[in-house]
């Protein structure tokens, strides 16, 4: 049983599953020795808002309620978020984000005794982008209050936003992942083929790249790539001032992310909404303490790779069991502590959501993936449209067979309606929330 353990939670915001690699973040890789890595993670609500609101309250957005971003509905103050939680346990709480802050929900703040602002603003064409080093900055600042409060369990969240748009890496990081010639390739047709795309054409960022003659979408994909790079890296130096503060033996690290980025497929450009794997499928890296570890056996907590199905309801719940903290009764996640001691074995489904550039839900089982749009799209998708794919043989959701196997895709979409009423008690807040930014509009 966990007790008394601090808790860092590091999130890299629009952070693909597939990014997590020695080639891209060799410093997130090193931990899998010492980790366990949940490789079939998914985020049950997307994008930023519901994701992080869903991390931090272990509630699935369809009782907790947010399933926009930077939507009208608020988070109640009946549900209890992990910072209040870990407070009320005695810890110390400490956050390095800007959620709060900046985008207009306060109620990421609530708990932290000190909320560390890192600035800025995260947008797709204006804003100031917040880069590792701001980040890193207050770290130290964090970690300085830690060393003050020597004795006491703390709490520490970090919120990195390297890898959202727009994709400005210093100078060489691109380069890494791209050998071509960035004035040659289809970027402005594949672009101008959407209505998303024309709508990041004419923003700053992607206009200012074409205006500088970048034609190849594997330039931007590259950019992406760089960001990637750039914020391991920094997460690396943080590493080491845990390491140098003599942390690591008494602290739990969880490193995950929100959701992911696309990157052209399905052609969506670099954002992320669809409820496909490269946006719902996301990392989650749990590294114990060692009195922990050693607790439940070093051989299932210390390099051990689980696929079980979990979603990030599931990060909350076992934030708690490390803290020794009870799990309330609203949570609807469980601790992934389960999982290592063999008590389960994870999720016959998980579910995903969104309603901010659209409005759709999806279901997951280890073969087969429903998802079915309740509003119309501008991809040209009606309201109740459906897809279903086989997820062994088309990992990369390129075929639909909801025509061709129909009492498939039936029996999921009951399943999936099942779920909503007995959450919701028919009050669907996909229906009851209009979209919060719809494509095409500022």
């Amino acid at each position: 049983m966990g007790g008394g353990f601090n808790v860092i939670l590091v999130a890299f915001d629009t952070l693909r599953f597939d990014r997590v690699d020695q080639v891209h973040m060799p410093n997130v890789h090193s931990l899998l020795r010492d980790s366990m890595f949940f490789t079939r993670h998914y985020s049950e609500g997307i994008p930023t808002h519901p994701s992080f609101t869903t991390i931090f309250t272990g509630v699935s957005p369809l009782v907790h309620g947010v399933v926009c971003h930077d939507g009208s509905v608020q988070l109640s103050r009946d549900i209890p978020t992990i910072p209040r939680l870990l407070k009320n346990a005695g810890y110390l709480t400490i956050a390095v984000d800007n959620l709060a802050t900046h985008l207009y929900s306060g109620w990421f703040a609530w708990g932290f005794d000190y909320y560390l602002d890192i600035g800025g603003v995260a947008t797709i064409s204006m804003g100031v982008k917040v880069n590792g080093e701001v980040v890193n900055a207050r770290v130290r600042e964090a970690l300085e209050l830690v060393n003050r409060n020597r004795g006491k369990p703390f709490l520490l969240f970090i919120h990195y936003w390297d890898p959202h748009t727009p994709y400005i890496p210093p100078r060489g990081y691109a380069e890494r992942f791209y050998r071509g010639d960035y004035t040659k390739g289809d970027l402005i047709d594949a672009l101008n083929s959407t209505l998303w795309g024309r709508f990041m054409l004419k923003g700053e960022w992607l206009g200012n790249l074409v205006k500088s003659g970048v034609r190849d979408l594997d330039y931007v994909r590259a950019l992406y790539d760089g960001e990637v790079a750039y914020v391991d890296e920094r997460f690396g130096k943080v590493l080491r001032l845990i390491e140098d503060a003599g942390l690591l033996d008494n602290t739990a690290i969880i490193i995950t992310s929100d959701h992911g980025e696309a990157l052209g497929e399905h052609r969506v450009y670099f954002d992320h909404h669809g409820l496909y794997e490269w946006d719902v499928h996301t990392p989650l890296i749990i590294r114990l303490p060692d009195k922990l570890a050693s607790e439940i056996g070093g051989g299932r907590v210390r390099g051990v790779v689980y696929d079980a199905l979990v979603q990030n309801t599931d990060i909350a719940p076992t934030i708690l069991d490390i803290a020794g903290v009870k799990r309330p009764s609203v949570m609807t996640g469980s601790s992934l502590l389960g999982v290592a001691r063999g008590e389960w074995g994870g999720y016959d489904a998980v579910y995903s959501l969104e309603n901010t550039r659209q409005t759709a839900r999806m279901i997951r089982t280890r073969e087969w993936k429903l998802i079915q749009w309740i509003r119309a799209d501008t991809y040209g998708r009606g309201p109740g449209h459906i897809e279903l794919y086989n997820m062994s043989k088309d990992p990369g959701e390129l075929r639909n067979l909801a025509n061709e196997e129909w009492d498939i895709a039936m029996r999921m979409l009951g399943t999936l309606e099942d779920r909503y009423r007995r959450l919701t008690g028919g009050s669907d807040p996909l229906i009851m929330q209009e979209i919060s930014m719809p494509i095409g509009v500022r």
